[in-house]
């Protein structure tokens, strides 16, 4: 299918000429410079080494990288809404009834979504950001030659070496990114390093991965010699086996000594250091390679932590070996969707009738109640009888001339671009109707995503 945008001209997306895009072709080509306009099936496209913008054929056009723009939301949560068709919006959650769910955004004010097209809803806090990136290699430190590189928001390993990053790291921090291999996974990630400038810094914390087991060091000076142990046993992270591509977290408490791993989410293992006290923390963190396999690190987030450990990790399956047949994910026992998951994990029965002035009311049978929104940590959208039932839960229909944008932060959205001008982006799609997005809201746009031969070519483009 041949997924052309509507037959109009497009004003300017950008309008400060300073700028830079990249645009990625069907046929590997890569070009830099700045997008100027899109029209019906073409796109104008200036650069320095140019004497005037020059069209090319919206028809090979993969996508277009923006400048990355942090968030800019507002509140005391993160309301994360999955649409039906994996799609994520982020935003406050202002409104919730039986047919519709609105989010108030910075990137595009509120959206009223339609419940039947929305699959989950999550709330988190909102924490502080202390770092989010990539954005190039401004701020790192590596070895000398330079051992790792920077492109697509992502960094990615030359030859094995370190790349290491000094911030303000509060007492109790969250550590997240997206890591990315080739065969199987080897790497280690320092934090709470006092020497960025060396592989073995005096003390830090040191997570250091080898295929699907994890374990913990920790290394700190005392009268003038180093110290190293091992915190605890090993890991055991299954999530990494069959892929080749994770989300990493590491929730660290510096004061009581609690470290947390998770895996794409999932609870992986609980440590504790049982003398924090003899530790001379810095705000160095590090990511270091020792083997020649590539690897890629992006969507790093490094915020504040509320120090609440919600659930449990899973049971370790200690004698699992590397190259066993990969074991069938444990079934989850099935949600009640008259229960409401609080952030200490408790949960109440109840049926949401509405929001009101930043708090949920719940129906019990005990009456109604109202909780402020950040105390929630899920709603259960559907009962497990509504995915069968086309009227209770749909999937957005696709379009000729659909976009795909994405967020800084990984997650997506698709829309039918109609509009765009003075860095907006206008469209609309099945679940929220008409939209008015703020450009700034996103990495990167992907251009004919319904088309089998743009969708072999983004899976065969290296990124290595």
């Amino acid at each position: 299918m041949k997924a052309l945008l509507p037959s109009l001209v497009l004003a300017p997306f950008l309008t400060c000429a300073s700028e830079e895009n990249e645009i990625h072709c069907i046929d590997g080509s890569r070009l830099q410079g700045r997008l100027v306009e899109v029209q019906t099936d073409r796109l104008l496209f200036d650069a320095d080494f140019l004497a005037s913008p020059v069209p090319l054929r919206l028809d090979q056009v993969r996508d277009i990288t923006l400048p990355v723009t942090p968030d800019d939301g507002k509140g005391d949560h993160i309301a994360s809404i999955t649409l039906s068709n994996g799609d994520v919006l982020r935003g406050e959650l202002c409104g919730i009834d039986s047919r519709s769910i609105r989010l108030r955004t910075w990137y595009a004010g509120e959206l009223e979504l339609r419940r039947s097209m929305v699959d989950t809803l999550e709330i988190q806090d909102r924490p502080q950001v202390i770092y989010q990136g990539p954005h190039g290699l401004d701020g790192w430190t590596q070895d000398e030659p330079a051992t790792w590189d920077f492109a697509q928001g992502a960094l990615r390993t030359k030859t094995p070496g370190a790349i290491a990053r000094s911030l303000k790291l509060p007492t109790t921090t969250r550590f997240a990114f997206d890591l990315t291999w080739r065969s199987s996974p080897s790497f280690r990630f320092l934090f709470f390093s006092d020497d960025i400038k060396t592989q073995r810094p005096g003390n830090c914390y040191e997570l250091i991965c080898q295929g699907r087991y994890i374990q913990l060091q920790k290394r700190w000076s005392t009268e003038g010699h180093n110290v190293n142990t091992t915190l605890g046993d090993f890991a055991n992270a299954p999530d990494l086996l069959g892929t080749e591509s994770s989300r990493v977290e590491i929730l660290a408490n510096r004061k009581n000594g609690q470290i947390r791993l998770l895996v794409n989410g999932r609870v992986i293992k609980d440590w504790t250091d049982p003398q924090p006290q003899d530790f001379k923390p810095g705000g160095g963190i590090h990511f270091t390679t020792q083997e020649s396999k590539p690897l890629r690190i992006s969507r790093i987030e490094v915020s504040t932590w509320n120090g609440i450990l919600e659930g449990n990790p899973a049971p370790q399956d200690e004698g699992f070996i590397e190259g066993d047949d990969i074991p069938a994910p444990e079934v989850a026992e099935p949600e009640d969707p008259t229960r409401i998951r609080l952030r200490n994990n408790d949960r109440i029965a109840g049926e949401v009738r509405g929001i009101e002035e930043g708090k949920v009311r719940l129906a019990t049978r005990f009456g109604d109640i109202r909780l402020p929104i950040a105390r929630l940590r899920n709603l259960n959208i559907h009962k497990p009888e509504d995915r069968k039932n086309w009227d209770l839960y749909e999937i957005p229909k696709i379009y000729d001339g659909d976009i795909r944008a994405w967020f800084p932060d990984g997650s997506r959205v698709t829309f039918r671009l109609t509009h765009a001008a003075q860095g907006r982006l206008k469209g609309e799609a099945q679940p929220f109707g008409q939209v008015d997005f703020d450009q700034k809201a996103f990495s990167r746009i992907e251009f004919n995503i319904h088309d089998p031969a743009f969708e072999e070519g983004r899976r065969d483009n290296s990124d290595w």
